[in-house]
């Protein structure tokens, strides 16, 4: 696919080409995103990738950029800072500024633009590898371009990313007061059973003497509270 260059950007503002494409994941959990591309320009500050789907400008997203020519990956957040779709409407040729980068991953970029055409190999193609299958590695299907052939890949995510915070759910004073009708119901139903036997009528019964007892005290005493002399009892 030809490098669409982003609107109101020249080729000497762009990042440096890459000798070859390298994989791209972007994601971003609050508007669903979790698109792989290819980036074809790349520095330590800004990238060009060509993604599927398109998003508003400003859109900050977590990337993941596989070099596979130095057996490393870079991560780190970028910002959207323009846009392009292609002519056939099936790509989305993307301009992001780096907005959170680690100096290791600015490391990794920099070996890659300094080792050159001549010293890189592209990326073997990709197999299915059945060993990961067999540890639970689930496979990741990708359209190969327009035909409508498919392509497997395994990805091993060996690093750890933090899961967007969810609210709190909360009751409504409608489901609150169900639910205690509800649990009053199953109660008074369980006490009428239990009356029905003459094991547990006496238990039961035993139980409401008791209750009886303390309420009964707790009304005396609720009643009496001025009458109580915590001195001079002599």
């Amino acid at each position: 696919m030809a490098d669409l260059l982003p609107v109101n950007e020249s080729t000497d503002e762009l990042p440096a080409l890459l000798p070859f494409p390298v994989s791209i994941n972007v994601r971003n959990s609050d508007l669903g995103v979790d698109d792989t591309g290819k980036a074809s320009r790349l520095d330590g500050s800004r990238l060009v990738a060509t993604l599927h789907r398109q998003v508003p400008e400003g859109t900050v997203m977590f990337t993941s950029i596989d070099m596979r020519a130095l057996n490393a990956t870079a991560r780190g957040l970028i910002r959207v800072v323009s846009q392009q779709t292609s002519d056939d409407g099936l790509a989305v040729e993307t301009l992001a500024e780096f907005i959170e980068l680690s100096d290791d991953a600015k490391g990794k970029i920099a070996r890659l633009l300094e080792r050159g055409p001549g010293s890189l190999a592209p990326p073997p193609p990709p197999t299915r590898n059945f060993a990961f299958d067999q540890i639970a590695m689930q496979p990741h299907y990708n359209r190969a371009g327009s035909s409508h052939e498919f392509q497997v890949t395994t990805t091993e995510h060996s690093y750890f990313e933090p899961a967007p915070l969810r609210q709190q759910a909360k009751a409504t004073n409608t489901t609150k007061f169900w639910n205690s009708l509800g649990v009053t119901g199953y109660v008074i139903a369980a006490l009428g059973i239990a009356a029905f036997f003459p094991l547990t009528r006496g238990y039961e019964l035993l139980a409401w003497e008791k209750i009886s007892w303390v309420g009964e005290r707790l009304w005396f005493w609720a009643n009496h509270i001025g009458d109580v002399k915590l001195y001079n009892n002599i």
